[in-house]
């Protein structure tokens, strides 16, 4: 009894065992239980012909009705030689029949007689088979397995079928015929294509009849299961039934029996964490069962419940949505706010929200001004400041409440500091904090905003401003002190001051109250930390604000540019050109042009270091037009020491130095050396090359001074070992200090500086170590010019190294020391969100090692990765 291409003997093989051992035999009774569709008469038929076959009589009843009859003229005359009787669909037989079949079977016990019994499951005859069930042969016909429905749909479709198309066919729950029906639908429908051995549904035609076959499957079910898929399907494809019962105003138990049914019947599944349907069409079909205002109310009824629990802010948005339409003003409400009760986690759907409120809205509403204002602060924090700007600025020109027009200037101030025009910011604040009548909940925000823009823009007033916020409020936490404190410590930073500075910062980042505030307070000591090379420290702060609640794009971009130059001073070049390529194509997109210069000036260390000067050269003369107006996120002394170093790489010693302008005092007075303390070496060592020893000892004296003001700033110490040895020729203070520098750079340069002063030395053993010392550390951070300006001085003593040992390009053994690290957590199942929280990264640079990582080994997704890995195991 072989299976056959429709699939109803597929999976079958211990059933047909257990058949043919019978009729082996030659006496004995066979029960067999199935569903409908499961193959039952199928089996029987086949048995039949097999013990036709071996020589057995066949008695066979036509129906129901033709059963007493067989019944009584076996009991009249005993069969000649082996029989088999046959009897199907005895859950249709009448109570005379089982009585009778109940008293004939005992007396044919002796004979060569072989009962095949089959009843549907679960529908009468329980007392027959159950009596029977002793000395019987019982067959269950049970679902297919999985991966028999897999054989059955590839022998239907004529190829293996996809993940998609058997998540289709698991809604026929294994019954044969059920799933026969299906797939044929499916191939009528012209829904299932093949190709290179693999069938697929298609998406660009209608399954007139595989939606027919459906829905007779969903008619089937009681109303009352109707009733709950129906609202189930409203909430998505994926559900938990405890919503379900919320929204139907009772409990899951009491939907369980419903719940059951569903499942039963192969419309939705269980998953370890709620229910699903099987397929997306079997979901979209009993969502279209819906009627249009109906499924808009229950929309709006699970938004405003997923809203009143304080979960789910952004699925909430999302039905929301498709709730509300013009004219319903309770749905409207509904959208503005959860617009509010998402701004700050969910900006992007806050503003979707928002957006979709103010389409709803007639222009002669009185709600429109507030509506906008809600409106306009959410696409600046999702990232729209343009669209934001454009928004409130329409709305000015017409009559707006006070109140509302307020808090559009406002908005409208924040884009202009956004966009680094500072005077417009100041001019809009000071005009709104001199109006008596500015609401009392927007003047901190205000202030806040005016502190900011003149922090670019006016300094000293910024700084008297600053000074009167802290001697007049001393509570903590305020978000208007945090940014005072803040405000005093850049100050502080960029006079030179790094130690005051760092107790401002940390002070300032205490005195924060929300997280409304870009996080900036925070992301400043973070700065200071990694410009002092407390690495431990800043990346400390960071992870705290990157685990925050805040999904402002605002303070994502902030981080991500801090992150990307903490990256590039700890020595992790390719992290920090990622990070920085991203915040860039992110801020030129969005309109935030305050972090475009610090991310070019990124970009163009990188740039000189790996070797690439056109690139190093482009992104300095772009952003020469936009540091003079930063100052808030690094300081200006920053940009102009990087377009020194590209400068001095690109056409020379003078001038480079001639970017100074003479102006030496300027120079040393800044906090350049706190901020980068191998700055000083860097200036010493060009100052010496150039013969100019006014700059070289004022850059030394400076660098002392500050390790004698800060003596707990190890990196300012150090670098003033590293200054001080270079003008004196020290080579007992280089060694020192390329022990104590916390820079991977620095430490490189100074073992650099120390083997080229030994170089004249009778004996240049001590030269040669210091230069393989430094030629191991830049290799190390991957700073490959660095490398060959080393590699060079070395072929000067005689000594012939190899480049680089070049790291196979492919396998394992190609990942570096990050990327197997990623790698594993991948392979335990961590998201790029978990791997940056452990790792102290951001998710978009996990995200680029991920890139290296499937590049590297040949795949394309996690998934081979996860196997990649446990086969290597």
């Amino acid at each position: 009894m072989s299976g056959s291409q429709d699939g109803v003997f597929r999976g079958r093989a211990g059933e047909r065992e257990l058949l043919d051992g019978v009729l082996a035999a030659g006496t004995g009774v066979v029960l067999v239980d199935g569903a409908a569709g499961t193959g039952k008469t199928r089996l029987l038929t086949e048995a039949t012909a097999v013990a036709a076959r071996r020589g057995f009589a066949v008695a066979t009843a036509r129906d129901e009705l033709d059963q007493p009859f067989l019944l009584a003229r076996l009991a009249e005359r005993e069969p000649d030689g082996p029989t088999l009787v046959v009897l199907d669909d005895l859950h249709l037989a009448e109570p005379g029949t089982l009585a009778a079949l109940r008293a004939l079977l005992p007396a044919t016990t002796r004979q060569r007689v072989v009962w095949l019994l089959a009843r549907r499951a679960g529908e009468g005859t329980d007392r027959l088979f159950a009596g029977l069930a002793r000395n019987a042969v019982r067959i269950e016909l049970r679902p297919l397995p999985d991966d028999v429905v897999a054989e059955l749909v590839g022998d239907l479709t004529g190829g293996a079928p996809d993940d998609d198309l058997l998540a289709l066919a698991a809604t026929a729950q294994g019954n044969p015929a059920a799933l026969l029906g299906l797939v044929t639908a499916l191939c009528e429908d012209g829904h299932v294509v093949v190709g290179s051995g693999r069938s697929s549904l298609r998406t660009d035609c209608p399954p007139h009849r595989t939606e027919a076959l459906i829905r007779g499957r969903l008619t089937a079910l009681s109303g009352h299961a109707r009733h709950v898929l129906q609202v189930a399907s409203v909430l998505g494809q994926r559900f938990e039934p405890g919503d379900v019962a919320e929204l139907l105003g009772s409990s899951t138990a009491v939907l369980l029996p419903a719940l059951d049914e569903v499942i039963g019947a192969g419309v939705v599944a269980a998953t370890e964490d709620r229910l699903e349907f099987r397929h997306e069409l079997v979901w979209r079909l009993v969502a279209d069962s819906v009627p249009a205002p109906v499924r808009r109310a229950v929309h709006r009824e699970a938004g405003e419940m997923l809203l009143r629990r304080g979960d789910g802010a952004v699925v909430a948005a999302g039905h929301l949505l498709h709730g509300a339409q013009r004219g319903d003003a309770r749905s409207v409400d509904g959208l503005v706010a959860a617009a509010k009760a998402v701004l700050w986690q969910a900006p992007q759907a806050a503003a979707e929200l928002a957006v979709r409120a103010l389409e709803l809205t007639d222009e002669s509403s009185p709600s429109l001004a507030h509506r906008t204002v809600t409106a306009v602060r959410a696409l600046v924090a999702a990232g729209r400041p343009a669209a934001g700007q454009a928004l409130a600025k329409d709305l000015l020109t017409r009559q707006v409440p006070a109140p509302a027009a307020a808090g559009l200037r406002h908005c409208v101030a924040v884009t202009a500091v956004l966009a680094t025009r500072h005077a417009e910011a100041v001019e809009i604040t000071d005009a709104l904090l001199g109006d008596p009548d500015l609401a009392a909940d927007l003047v901190p925000w205000v202030e806040i905003t005016r502190l900011m823009a003149l922090l670019a823009h006016d300094r000293r007033r910024a700084e008297e401003l600053a000074e009167a916020v802290v001697g007049t409020r001393k509570s903590a936490p305020d978000d208007v002190l945090a940014t005072a404190l803040a405000v005093l410590a850049v100050i502080a930073r960029d006079t030179g001051q790094p130690g005051t500075a760092l107790e401002l910062a940390r002070a300032a980042a205490r005195s924060v109250s929300s997280h409304d505030l870009c996080a900036y307070p925070q992301l400043l000591l973070a700065t200071l930390h990694s410009g002092l090379r407390e690495f431990g420290e800043a990346d400390g702060v960071l992870h705290r604000v990157r685990s925050g609640p805040s999904a402002v794009v605002t303070r994502q971009l902030l981080t991500a540019v801090v992150q990307a130059r903490m990256s590039l001073q700890a020595g992790r070049i390719e992290e920090a050109a990622a990070e920085a390529r991203t915040v860039l194509a992110t801020a030129e997109d969005t309109g935030h042009t305050a972090v475009v210069a610090p991310a070019l000036a990124v970009l163009a260390v990188v740039a000189l270091h790996t070797g690439d000067l056109p690139a190093a050269v482009e992104h300095v003369e772009r952003y020469r037009g936009l540091a003079p107006v930063d100052g808030i996120v690094f300081s200006r002394a920053y940009y102009h020491w990087a377009d020194v170093l590209v400068t001095y790489v690109g056409r020379g010693l003078d001038p480079a130095l001639g970017l100074l302008n003479g102006e030496y005092p300027a120079l040393v007075s800044s906090g350049l050396f706190a901020e980068e303390p191998r700055a000083a070496g860097w200036f010493v060592r060009r100052a010496v090359e150039a013969g100019d020893e006014r700059l070289a000892k004022a850059v030394v004296d400076r660098a002392e001074q500050l390790a004698e003001e800060n003596p707990d700033l190890r990196a300012v110490a150090a670098a003033a070992l590293h200054a001080r040895g270079l003008l004196d020729g020290d080579a007992a203070l280089l060694e020192l200090a390329s022990a104590q520098h916390r820079d991977p750079w620095a430490r490189a340069n100074a073992a650099e500086d120390l083997g080229a002063l030994l170089a004249s030395a009778p004996d240049r053993t001590a030269s040669v170590k210091a230069l393989e010392d430094a030629l191991a550390r830049y290799r190390e951070i991957g700073a490959s010019r660095d490398s060959a300006r080393v590699l060079g001085r070395l072929r000067k003593l005689g000594r012939r190294r190899r480049a680089e040992p070049v790291r196979p390009s492919s396998g394992w053994s190609s990942l570096d020391d990050t990327e197997r690290a990623i790698a594993n957590l991948v392979a335990k199942g961590q998201t790029n969100r978990q791997i940056s929280t452990q790792l102290f990264m951001s998710p978009h640079t996990v995200n680029f090692h991920l890139r290296k990582i499937f590049r590297k080994l040949g795949i394309s997704s996690r998934v081979e990765l996860v196997l990649r890995s446990r086969d290597d195991r």
